[in-house]
């Protein structure tokens, strides 16, 4: 901040050292030979305290600019109205943090940012992908909405109607808005998580259509060799890892990234799909019911889904541990097309021809 201010006032005198140099001087006319000096520039009329700024004069540089309707206005910066102070006009901040502990006459905006209200506001408080916290004391006029955002009325008085479509999507602020920057990110993560699940259920629906045999396969293989699947699958990770990063650092491998991304989210799901269904197959076996192959996916898909939303990277973590776990089934059983020897199920043991009918002797 200190090299900004410096540069922006090193900027500020060049520009006035050239405005003063491009202004010619004044003709004088005289009746003697004698030089006589130039009659300086009348000063301007200073403005009367708290007046609108003239239109056309510029505010001060990188801070806020304020329009000739006085609308208070800036982009990544911080908006404060200090309590018993009035502010007549408008209100706009573009990814910044707003705070109002005195009056505003006029509407308030906010894009991108954060608004804590304490005050009051003659018009309408709109937020778009922001923060909305108003305090127990804070009276609006106008109406509220907010849209992709966050809103905490806390019981404030709001003589218009309240408009809320909270997508829990709100851009958090490097600085002052910091200390609201994690919770942000969290309503962001929340949407992400179940956009993912989401993905993962019509993938399951896709995969229980197409390779069902795959499935149970894999299925039948999950109770059987839990820690060599969990060692195989992280090797597996491990190795899919690096060989991303390698085709990264390569001109003729970077098209074959995305795609080898894509093939193997697809087969891993695939997996994971397994994994749920055996365990949703013994959930079911022990409700007594007999469930079929995508509804014993779903059913052990359902208690990872809810873990997923669990704070503190616990439900990712056991998600993962899955992810791996899957990973490592899929080499174990090559893509699902061969199980384990030796742990095949049996098969059944053909029942004995009944004895031919005695002949009848005449």
């Amino acid at each position: 901040m200190r090299i900004r201010s410096l540069a922006i006032a090193t900027l500020a005198v060049f520009l006035g050292a050239a405005g003063f140099a491009a202004v010619p001087p004044q003709e004088t006319k005289t009746t003697t030979a004698q030089p006589v000096a130039p009659a300086s520039p009348p000063a301007a009329p200073a403005s009367p305290p708290g007046a609108p700024d003239a239109p056309g004069v510029p505010d001060t540089p990188g801070v806020l600019n304020q329009g000739p309707n006085n609308e208070l206005s800036g982009v990544g910066q911080d908006i404060t109205i200090p309590a018993g102070t009035t502010h007549d006009g408008d209100v706009v901040c573009v990814y910044g943090h707003v705070t109002i502990e005195g009056h505003v006459n006029g509407d308030v905006t906010v894009v991108a940012g954060s608004l804590d209200l304490k005050g009051s506001v003659e018009g309408d408080v709109t937020g778009v992908a922001s923060r909305l916290e108003m305090d127990p004391n804070a009276k609006i006029d106008g109406d509220v909405t907010n849209v992709g955002g966050s809103l905490r009325r806390n019981s404030a008085t709001v003589q218009g109607q309240v408009v809320n479509i909270p997508f829990g999507i709100s851009f958090p602020k490097w600085g002052h808005g910091m200390r609201t920057g994690w919770g942000d990110f969290a309503g962001f993560f929340f949407w992400w998580r179940l956009f993912a699940i989401f993905l993962f259920f019509i993938c399951a629906l896709l995969l229980a259509a197409l390779v069902p045999e795959r499935i149970r396969l894999i299925s039948d293989e999950a109770p059987v060799r839990l820690f060599t699947a969990f060692v195989f699958g992280l090797v597996g990770y491990v190795v899919f890892v690096f060989a991303q990063l390698f085709l990264t650092i390569t001109l003729i491998g970077i098209p074959l990234v995305f795609l080898l991304y894509l093939v193997f989210v697809v087969l891993k799901w695939m997996a994971m799909c397994g994994i749920f269904h055996q365990i949703g197959f013994r959930m079911g076996k022990a409700m007594g019911r007999e469930l079929s192959l995508l509804g014993a996916i779903l059913l052990g898909l359902l208690p990872f889904a809810l873990l997923r939303f669990v704070p503190f990277c616990i439900g990712f973590s056991i998600w993962f541990l899955v992810e791996i776990l899957a990973f490592g089934y899929l080499i174990l059983t090559r893509v699902g097309t061969r199980g384990t020897p030796g742990f095949a199920p049996p098969s059944p043991v053909p029942a004995a021809p009944p004895p031919p009918p005695e002949a009848i002797v005449t």
